[in-house]
């Protein structure tokens, strides 16, 4: 007659745990205390993920017979999956003082140290389990597992590819390689490997999400978004997975829903530093800075030494025009992390913005040392060297560029920093060869993430702007704002000259350059949200709404904006004289803020249309949405026309129109005559204004900082060929 226990095994190793449980079972009813049963029973507890039970079981048999090692070791197993770790580790040491020379129990040793996060004693443990069986495919991949931790890439990604030669048909450490390869930008073999993982393994849910991950990155996002279904239907509660749903979600533009799967995330996982960072980039890319700010400290206080939070951080405070904030953020970012490419890469970006482009060059290329994959660093290093960049920079790029394995968004944004370099180098043809692509990816990036532009929407908002800024409007609204002299507005359109106009006055000792701020905006903005006593409505109901509030308009609200727009001027600079916004854009909100700040100073700079098209054209905005279509830019450029029309006929406050190519060719007579406009005496620094320390947030930082120069008066003839139809149009 067949032993029962030895039937059970068979079942056992074949899988079938149902039936071994079933056996085990029945000899324990026989036996209640056979130490085998008891623990191969519960062994199968913990392959059936129920670890508690495990542990009564397996415990029970330790009692009865201690002297087993694999007793001990499938104990420390048990209470690993628990999260016991100390009692993991306990188990394990006991396994191996039973027998020293046993492998698994020395891996497993090492897997509860990486939970109590001794890494160097856990790397020995997996060493030591490796020597004792060198083909010991899982101990290489724990291993390569806690060099990643330790922030040791390189080393982890050599050895999970000797976890995949040992083994090939393991599933896990394909799935950490793909991951790991991912995060070094190499996306081609990280889709292979991850796919392969899935094929091998689909029964396990790290697979899916790992594949998810690297198919987001390639911006397939509908099927990254499969895979992250498919691994929370094997796994409900697997918080990392909830998490990266919300990163694909926010990468498509659904800001609402991703913030919902943040928040289930957070649900799972409270103290994840990860998930606040993420939600805070979120918050950042709404423009809520407040949300932004908070969310990066709880980041950084679950996790001091979470380097992608300092960074993320450093770059609000960069965006909010508080430079040594972002220097000190950046800087413990790179302690905490200097391996982190996108903390030198935006480090170079805030060198750049104080004039300081040796350090910013510096910064760029430590990023691309760290990650030679790592596009941003590349485009930028392009951007800021432009004809000075290097022929083997260009080369690299080049290289880079050619990647089978980028996503659209970032081939684009090296497709612009080439561009930059070759149109410096006079190659006007293959700039602009790069400039349609670069364009071309861009806009439909934007449009699969929600995020296109509608001319005809645009073209309402105009129209229903100079329905409600009548004459009879601002006779009505008159005496309505406050009185003050510190506001000083310079607007247009983008790359039209509104940098170069705020430097010069930025140089002047009692004018405080404030670069783009959005305080225009929000002013209409407020008007319908609800947040002021005459909001007509919620914020949902949009312009519309606006527009009825201001239609509306009374003294009380009036001065409620006025003040708090003075009060946000305030905060930036409470001493200076003027305060210059340079916001270009603002020339859609010069009705409302006539109203608001009678007293200020209004500055219209008007450049060539062409010129400034092509410019936009080749600019890789950040948030501008119709700057890669040239029909959407012409129709801007057409309904910005109409809307300055308009102000000129019927603003009550006089504008200043200062033209770029005066400026260009008279740089002291336009200075002067813009000191005198804001009621300032004549200052000789202001002929200076590209020697200046001052930060300064524009996509044509690298251009202001130079002295005047006349090469972008007539730029738009190198791009006839390329852009004919749209310089036309402007033309006429």
């Amino acid at each position: 007659m067949a032993d029962p226990l030895a039937t059970a095994l068979e079942h056992h190793r074949r899988g079938e745990l149902a039936e071994a449980a079933r056996i085990y079972e029945h000899l324990l009813a026989e036996q209640p205390e056979h130490p085998d049963a008891l623990h191969l029973l519960g062994v199968v507890a913990i392959q059936r993920g129920h670890c508690e039970r495990a542990v009564e079981l397996i415990s029970r048999a330790i009692g009865r017979q201690p002297g087993v090692a694999a007793y001990h070791a499938n104990l420390c197993e048990a209470y690993r999956v628990l999260g016991r770790a100390a009692e993991a580790a306990d188990s394990a040491r006991a396994a191996l003082r039973l027998q020293p020379n046993y492998p698994e129990a020395a891996n497993s040793l090492g897997l509860a140290l990486v939970a109590q996060g001794q890494l160097d004693p856990a790397i020995a443990q997996f060493r030591a389990a490796l020597r004792l069986k060198p083909h010991f495919a899982m101990a290489q991949n724990n291993w390569a597992n806690a060099l990643r931790l330790k922030g040791e890439a390189a080393q982890a990604i050599d050895h999970f590819r000797q976890a995949v030669r040992i083994d090939p048909t393991l599933a896990e450490p394909r799935s950490n390689l793909g991951q790991m390869l991912l995060e070094q930008g190499n996306l081609a073999e990280a889709l292979e490997h991850c796919g392969e993982a899935v094929r091998l393994r689909p029964d396990l849910p790290e697979t899916h999400n790992n594949l998810g991950n690297a198919l987001r990155e390639a911006g397939r996002l509908a099927e990254a978004k499969l895979c992250y279904a498919r691994a929370l239907r094997l796994s409900p509660r697997l918080a990392m997975t909830h998490n990266n749903m919300a990163q694909a979600l926010q990468e498509e533009g659904h800001t609402d829903e991703a913030r919902a799967w943040y928040y289930k995330a957070l649900a799972l996982d409270p103290n994840a530093a990860r998930f606040h960072c993420n939600l805070a980039s979120l918050a950042d890319e709404q423009e809520n800075t407040a949300e932004a700010v908070a969310e990066y400290e709880t980041a950084i206080r679950l996790d001091p030494g979470y380097a992608e939070a300092h960074s993320g951080l450093g770059w609000v405070r960069q965006d909010q025009g508080r430079p040594d904030e972002a220097l000190a953020c950046y800087r413990r970012a790179i302690a905490a992390g200097p391996g982190l490419a996108a903390a030198h890469c935006n480090l170079g970006s805030l060198h750049e913005e104080l004039n300081d482009f040796a350090a910013a060059e510096q910064a760029f290329r430590a990023a691309i040392r760290h990650n030679p994959r790592y596009t941003a660093a590349y485009a930028q290093l392009a951007t800021l060297l432009r004809g000075k960049l290097p022929d083997a920079d260009l080369d690299a790029l080049r290289r880079v560029v050619a990647d089978a394995g980028l996503s659209d968004a970032k081939r684009s944004a090296l497709l612009f920093g080439l561009a930059m370099a070759l149109d410096a180098r006079r190659e006007y043809a293959a700039a602009a060869e790069q400039l349609q692509r670069a364009n071309a990816l861009a806009l439909a990036d934007k449009q699969q993430r929600g995020q296109g532009y509608d001319p005809a929407a645009h073209a309402q908002f105009v129209a229903s702007m100079i329905a409600a800024c009548t004459p009879d409007f601002f006779a009505r609204a008159r005496g309505f704002g406050l009185e003050d002299q510190r506001p000083v507005f310079i607007v247009g359109l983008p790359r039209s000259g509104t940098t170069l106009l705020e430097q010069v006055l930025a140089s002047h000792p009692q004018v405080f350059g404030a670069g783009e701020q959005q305080l225009g905006r929000e002013d209409f903005e407020a008007l319908g949200s609800g947040a002021l006593p005459f909001g007509s409505g919620p914020a949902s109901d949009g312009d519309a709404c606006c527009f009825a509030a201001l239609a509306g308009l009374d003294q009380a609200t009036a001065r409620g904006l006025a003040q708090r727009h003075l009060d946000g001027l305030s905060r930036l600079s409470p001493a200076a004289l003027r305060v210059v916004d340079k916001m270009p854009e603002n020339y859609l909100y010069l009705g409302l803020l006539a109203v608001l700040l009678p007293q200020a100073k209004f500055i219209h700079c008007r450049r060539d249309l062409r010129d400034v098209a092509v410019s936009c054209w080749m600019t890789n905005f950040r948030h501008i949405r119709w700057a890669n279509d040239p029909e959407h830019i012409a129709a801007r450029f057409e309904e910005y026309e109409r809307l300055m029309a308009h102000w000129q006929a019927v603003l009550p406050a006089p504008i200043l129109e200062v033209c770029y190519e005066q400026t260009v060719a008279e740089l002291e007579t336009v200075a002067r005559r813009l000191v005198a406009w804001c009621g300032l005496e004549w200052n000789p620094a202001c002929l200076e204004f590209h020697r200046g320390k001052q930060q300064v947030r524009t996509a044509s930082v690298v251009q202001v900082r130079q002295p005047i120069y006349g090469s972008s008066v007539a730029r738009w003839k190198h791009y006839e060929g390329a852009l004919g139809p749209m310089l036309g149009r402007l033309a006429r």
